[in-house]
């Protein structure tokens, strides 16, 4: 899960002053206040294809993701009756496995999707957000929105139709045309999925910062920042 991805560092010491600037609490009333248009255009400063889209077309892809996104959220949940991710990945056959974190590696994932059947929910993170108070739901429900995300790219793996996969961008034409996806759109899908799923009052973006500040304080805030700047795109 790309967007969710963070470089592997132990958690912050409990008594760590924080950094200068804002807290959790106003981290999350900031990014609470976000629209899709906005975190859309987030998703696209990480997409390796951004530069070659127009603020319109750019606006029409985020509006179509998220109409993905939401439609089959609704979609499952009235196949299965239920908007309970644990259950719905038990319909759809997936096998959900929580270690602490990863073995190996120099990153951390809070969670992941691995072909063809495989969510893993790496639990530090979870365990680590619990330092942040009341600012972010419990643990549970922060388990049931990683999941949800998860969900969606294992939905997306299951229907090749699906928008997320079937649009492309034409990158050269000349002696072959070559078209490529665009990742980005999978991530606001995903996101709407889990937020539609779960009907959450703020995008699960938000957790970019929030996961983040237990185990770097300072990058988070530098990331909430850069989130603010972004959302003032015309």
């Amino acid at each position: 899960m790309g967007l969710w991805e963070w470089l592997r560092r132990p958690a912050a010491p409990e008594n760590a002053a924080p950094p200068a600037g804002p807290d959790p609490a106003e981290m999350l009333r900031t990014l609470a206040a976000l629209d899709d248009r906005q975190w859309g255009r987030y998703a696209f400063r990480r997409e390796p294809l951004e530069g070659k889209f127009t603020s319109a077309q750019k606006d029409a892809y985020i509006a179509a993701a998220n109409r993905c996104g939401a439609e089959w959220a609704r979609r499952l949940a009235a196949q299965y009756g239920s908007r309970d991710p644990w259950r719905l990945a038990q319909a759809l056959g997936l096998k959900v496995h929580t270690p602490a974190m990863p073995t190996g590696g120099g990153q951390v994932l809070f969670a992941q999707f691995a072909e063809p059947d495989e969510i893993t929910l790496f639990t530090d993170c979870l365990e680590q957000a619990a330092r942040l108070g009341p600012v972010l739901p419990g643990r549970d429900e922060l388990a049931a929105i990683l999941l949800a995300h998860e969900l969606f790219h294992a939905v997306e793996l299951q229907n090749p139709a699906i928008y997320t996969r079937t649009e492309t961008v034409e990158l050269w034409r000349k002696p072959f045309s070559n078209r490529s996806r665009l990742l980005c759109l999978s991530e606001m899908a995903a996101m709407a999925f889990a937020r539609t799923l779960l009907d959450l009052s703020w995008s699960p973006y938000v957790l970019d910062v929030l996961l983040v500040y237990p185990y770097d304080p300072a990058a988070a805030r530098s990331l909430w920042e850069e989130i603010c700047e972004i959302s003032k795109e015309e």
